[in-house]
């Protein structure tokens, strides 16, 4: 039970991290990053006209209220100075109740009226911080105006009619400060509506920023999402390519950290493109060495009976003429040399053509190995060459057929030791050939290394060796590589050239390991 919730608690882990990386997922936060985008933009610029709109409204409705009452302060005070105008162009000595009650009650309207003018602009003034730094000076300032009318429309009031009247200096005053309020609201209307106008200005632009901001994140989206679904283009295309017969066909994935469906599909392409390529490989190798089968086996037939008649007339040739000059004797000699090399030839084509599948037991790799080296080792030793190995301490158990692996070694090793004992060889080290063994992973790893000069063929025509009767050497065959080759791949294993250069060549065989 405890196995199983600690398998659970891995897998819900990696299946959200899948959920994170698939490709739904970053469509749907693209798609969503779109919408947050533009509900944030609309909320801005809602909210921009809603607090230009408020603004407006509170301000306009000070100035509307504050000059309709100073319009009717102003009648009353119109109303006293004609009062006035009118005492003084009489040059009335006594005046009358009726008059002196109609000043009195004008004066009382003018200073009730000023009083109700000067509410609204005492009552915005309260709350200082709902209004801009310009609107405020110029609310002062009318503040400031009406303080000093206020003043003197109460001293008037408080003056008995007769003094009022007489006193057209004040009157005078009264007049101008009326003007200069009218002036003054005028000018703060003006500037009210100039910046009304100049938020609206700063609410466009900055509307037309948002908007051209989503439209950036819409193209920075549009990208990512082409970005995200270009493999899907590039594996269609390589699907056509690979449908004709190209099977070295691969989709490039931009990024190694890429988890999502496209990229996951891309990589499973690659793996089924390399999986075919492998297969054709092989199908092609395989028609190859059957051809070449046929042809060895024909090739064989036809020349291996001649040989042996021109073998024994050779033979029959040495006894007639066994006095006979030396030379003539060093002739015969030359050619039973060269049957017996043509005969090993045709011997090589027969094992290539006839060669049987492997009988395949319990064998102790290890011991093969060290009982191969043990029988090479005069020959090797007799050329010069250092014979190095290097083997696990355990028994290595494989399933195999000891005397065909036999063959596959023997190979290998005698390739190392005439490639280090050539010619023209350069003597910068002593010649040497090594032979390790080690198990990694359920394989058993043998590698084949020697110093000699190495395989003059570039790193991508060096599959070319495991062909039939492909050979470099003078006097090769072209069979020995891929007999070893078709030994190992018939045990389930691989040989490959691991490196080659002018320090060496390492040939690297794994086999399976029985259990």
């Amino acid at each position: 039970m405890e196995a199983s919730s600690d398998e659970a608690a891995t897998e819900e882990p990696s299946a959200r991290v899948q959920l994170r990386n698939s490709l739904a997922a970053r469509i749907s936060v693209l798609v969503l990053i779109m919408l947050l985008a533009a509900a944030a933009s609309a909320v801005v610029m809602i909210a921009q006209l809603r607090s230009l709109q408020a603004s407006f409204d509170r301000q306009t409705e000070v100035y509307v209220v504050f000059n309709q009452r100073l319009a009717a302060a102003h009648v009353q005070a119109v109303r006293v100075r004609e009062q006035v105008r009118t005492h003084q162009t009489q040059a009335v000595d006594t005046l009358d109740d009726a008059f002196l009650s109609n000043v009195s009650i004008a004066l009382r309207a003018r200073s009730t009226s000023v009083v109700a003018a000067r509410e609204p602009v005492d009552t915005t003034l309260l709350e200082p911080s709902a209004f801009g730094e310009g609107q405020l000076h110029a609310l002062q300032e009318i503040q400031h105006s009406l303080d000093q009318l206020q003043e003197l429309v109460v001293n008037d009031e408080l003056a008995t009619p007769t003094e009022v009247l007489v006193d057209i200096h004040t009157q005078n005053q009264i007049d101008q400060l009326f003007k200069t309020l009218a002036v003054q609201s005028e000018t703060a209307v003006q500037e009210l509506d100039a910046e009304v106008a100049e938020a609206g200005e700063r609410t466009e632009r900055r509307t037309v920023l948002l908007v051209g901001a989503v439209a950036v994140l819409g193209a920075l989206a549009t990208a990512g999402l082409f970005l995200t679904l270009r493999p899907l283009r590039q594996l269609t295309q390589k699907v056509r390519d690979l449908a004709r017969g190209d099977w070295s066909q691969r989709v490039e994935i931009d990024g190694g950290q890429r988890s999502d469906e496209v990229s996951q599909l891309a990589a499973e392409f690659n793996q089924m493109a390399a999986a075919l390529e492998e297969r054709e490989r092989r199908l092609l190798r395989g028609e190859r060495l059957a051809a070449a089968g046929q042809l060895a086996a024909q090739i064989t037939h036809e020349i291996r009976n001649p040989l042996s008649s021109v073998a024994l007339n050779v033979e029959l040739l040495e006894d007639e003429i066994e006095a006979a000059s030396p030379e003539a004797r060093s002739l015969l000699g030359s050619i039973t040399k060269e049957v017996d090399r043509l005969n090993t030839i045709t011997e090589d084509y027969l094992r290539f053509a006839r060669r049987p599948k492997p009988e395949l037991a319990r064998l102790d790799l290890s011991e093969e190995l060290r009982s191969l080296l043990t029988f090479l080792r005069p020959e090797v030793e007799l050329a010069g060459v250092t014979l190095e190995s290097a083997f696990p301490p355990d028994d290595v158990w494989i399933s195999g057929d000891g005397n065909q692996l036999r063959q596959v070694f023997m190979n290998l090793i005698r390739n190392a030791l005439e490639a280090v004992v050539e010619p023209d060889r350069e003597e910068a080290a002593p010649p040497r050939v090594e032979v390790q063994m080690r198990c990694k992973g359920g394989r058993v790893v043998v590698v084949v290394r020697d110093n000699g000069p190495g395989i003059d063929l570039p790193e991508d025509a060096l599959e070319r060796i495991f062909e039939a009767f492909y050979t470099r050497k003078a006097q090769g065959t072209g069979l020995g590589l891929p007999i070893v080759q078709e030994i190992v791949v018939d045990h389930g294993g691989s040989v490959r050239v691991e490196e080659t250069g002018p320090g060496g060549t390492t040939f690297r065989i794994e086999l399976p390991a029985a259990s």
